[in-house]
């Protein structure tokens, strides 16, 4: 073949491959065998190997995974990457239902929301965006607004187009999942090798989306339910007077893209209808080969889900309706005690390993001596466990019937199980507290779990220093408090048994560079009782320096917002503590800690702003430096006591909401003008 008959065949192969890859994976209809695909790949394959002034970065072939990469990019999401809020009942659904019905009714809209109920896929988010018909990038949700681009990899996934039917630009959100059988075939490869095993098919997903290589991604099986369209930018085609006005729509479009959408969804003319279909889905999800947590119900009519809006956190349109909690039978074989920062002793349920809702769990918080004794739980019985929420394993019920005769009652220590000093409840207010508390603050293991608290990321942000090279250097004494931390040399660490001289460094440079710490974080990091992250920084706007905090008394402290009687006490007492002033003036000269006193004289005093988009030569962080030195606040989300939006490239909702609420919308130039 000459080169434009190899041209015409490369060009023919990708069409036919990508028809016949929308037949297999998207419909389930396949109309060749496998072997016939494979084949016609490899013929494809071959072409592109030998005739490369043809490659395409959107050809079939590039679905095998490209080259290693050493890292992934951060991405800024044009659109906001919202999460949705959870209810765990019909009477929680119902109540969600009433406050959406009385913000339409004060918009003067009486039309009653229908709903389509989506399985909610155990996996994880990703956003796919599409340039003129062409697969440009995938990220990561991140935390809704920056995410990782892993658009290598997402090219080996068979479930999405690479090329679009219709040359539009498009953006797509939708759940990358794993199939049940592909986490067992996957974890016997494992096994056979010596290593860890998955717990569940949504680890191995996220594991296998953040692999550097994508030839590892491809041999994985990811599937991809897309689920929504977040922009739409259509150019003359069939659908270029369309709007999808309702969610169906919306999926039924994706679907004709070429998208794999899922077909377990209903749609419901009411709320009743979506309880029968989640009640019919509890029990049927266990035999889906894809891991299911909950229904996501949405309101149907696109335009009373953009009415609604969004609160600070999530979208009022829709609502993740969650299974009731796994419940698992397993064996209590003891309860030890932990101690915590603070002092407090908390009794942890040792428990015969079991798997529930899709991990292993082997402990268990029993809270305090009070909880033992409502559940009048003992070392030998059968107890009941779930989730809260999915999350957190807790002891809810003892099987009596099943009770040992020689199960023993737990009695919780007199004495600290570190420091053998006498347990005491505290006075909280006007009561005592639940808990037993250590009051000797030389307890080793209260003084480990604050050092732990202190490099914590919240804290001083030491990334070089986890859990246990802390508890390592603090039992051979090569870290007696906070401040000794800041004394260490890389020689102290690289003749220590597993460190060498790469990780001296590492360490070394993370403690150098926790030295400059803002006011908030510093405070946090001192792990005061009642002082969490919200708090320091209420306290932190407020005062100049540490200082000034020391010697602030109650009556101050109380008058700021989010700061009341309990925690102005813990803070005087933390400062008035003669062992903590000691170590203050050993810790402060090592550190540069940086005020974020509130500014009263900006020429942005007063005045709220919200940023989105992509600035054209200013950061998010940046702007919203330049707004608080100028004496601005600076919100996550727009409202009607927002006075300006700063928009650059891109905006999606944010947007939408200040046009709604009548607020000012400024560019970067606008800004500085502003300031000038």
């Amino acid at each position: 073949m000459n080169k434009k008959e190899v041209e015409a065949r490369i060009t023919e192969l990708r069409k036919l491959l990508e028809r016949h890859r929308v037949l297999y994976h998207v419909y389930d209809k396949p109309e060749i065998s496998d072997e016939v695909y494979d084949s016609l790949m490899r013929e494809l394959e071959n072409l592109e190997k030998n005739n490369p002034e043809f490659y395409s970065s959107l050809s079939p072939t590039v679905r095998i995974g490209g080259d290693t990469i050493d890292h992934f990019e951060k991405v800024i999401h044009e659109v906001k990457q919202w999460s949705f809020d959870n209810v765990f009942n019909f009477q929680e659904l119902l109540d969600w239902e009433d406050r959406n019905l009385t913000i339409l009714k004060k918009e003067n809209i009486k039309e009653t929301p229908t709903y389509v109920a989506e399985m909610k896929i155990d996996g994880l988010k990703v956003v796919l965006t599409y340039e003129n018909g062409n697969f440009v990038r995938a990220a990561t949700r991140g935390n809704g607004e920056i995410g990782e681009d892993i658009t290598e990899n997402i090219k080996t996934v068979k479930s999405i187009p690479l090329v679009l039917p219709e040359k539009i630009s498009i953006t797509v959100v939708g759940e990358a999942w794993m199939k049940k059988k592909d986490l067992e075939r996957i974890n016997k490869e494992r096994e056979k090798d010596g290593l860890a095993l998955y717990a569940n098919t949504r680890n191995l997903a996220a594991g296998t989306l953040r692999q550097l290589d994508p030839k590892i991604v491809a041999t994985r099986n990811i599937q991809i339910y897309a689920y929504d369209i977040e922009q739409l930018r259509l150019r003359d085609t069939e659908h270029s007077s369309a709007k999808c006005k309702t969610q169906e729509e919306e999926l039924e479009l994706l679907s004709k893209f070429g998208f794999l959408v899922n077909k377990d969804r209903k749609v419901c003319k009411n709320l009743k209808e979506a309880q029968i279909f989640y009640e019919k889905w509890i029990e049927k999800r266990h035999t889906e080969d894809y891991g299911i947590d909950g229904l996501v119900i949405k309101i149907n009519e696109r335009y009373l889900w953009d009415e609604l809006g969004h609160t600070a956190k999530c979208p009022r349109g829709g609502i993740a309706y969650k299974f009731p909690a796994e419940v698992v039978a397993t064996k209590l074989l003891g309860i030890t005690v932990q101690v915590g920062r603070t002092g407090a002793i908390t009794p942890v349920a040792e428990l015969a390993p079991v798997l529930l809702a899709g991990s292993t769990v082997s402990r268990a918080t029993l809270h305090n001596e009070d909880e033992i004794k409502r559940l009048d739980v003992r070392v030998g019985d059968t107890v009941s466990l779930r989730k809260a929420g999915d999350v957190i394993p807790e002891i809810f019920d003892v099987i009596k019937d099943l009770r040992p005769k020689n199960a023993k009652a737990f009695v919780m220590p007199t004495n600290c199980p570190s420091c053998d000093s006498k347990l005491s409840r505290i006075q909280i207010g006007k009561e005592l507290s639940a808990a037993l508390y250590c009051l000797n603050k030389s307890c080793p293991a209260q003084h480990l779990e604050g050092l732990i608290h202190f490099v914590s990321k919240k804290g001083m942000n030491i990334d070089g220093l986890g859990e246990r090279i802390i508890e390592t250097f603090h039992d051979i004494g090569l870290i007696t408090d906070a401040s000794s931390i800041y004394k260490l040399k890389k020689e102290d660490i690289e003749g220590l048994e597993g460190f060498g001289e790469k990780s001296a460094i590492n360490i070394i440079a993370s403690i150098e560079n926790s030295r400059t710490v803002p006011l908030h974080r510093f405070l946090y990091s001192l792990g005061i009782r009642h002082v969490g992250e919200q708090t320091a920084k209420d306290i932190a706007k407020h005062f100049s320096n540490l200082k000034e905090i020391s010697e602030a008394q109650v009556e101050k402290l109380s008058e700021i917002e989010g700061v009341g009687e309990k925690v102005a006490d813990a803070l005087v007492s933390y400062f008035a503590n003669s062992s903590n002033q000691k170590l203050l003036a050993r810790l402060i000269p090592n550190l540069k800690v940086t005020s974020e006193k509130v500014i009263t004289d900006g020429k942005l005093f007063n005045k709220t702003f919200v940023i989105t988009g992509t600035l054209p030569s200013l950061s998010r962080d940046e702007a919203k430096e330049l707004i608080e030195k100028n004496g601005g606040k600076v919100t996550t989300s727009v409202s009607k006591s927002t006075n300006y939006l700063l928009a650059g490239i891109g905006g999606g909702s944010k947007r939408d909401d200040a046009i709604k609420f009548d607020i000012k919308i400024i560019s970067e130039e606008d800004l500085k003008k502003l300031i000038a």
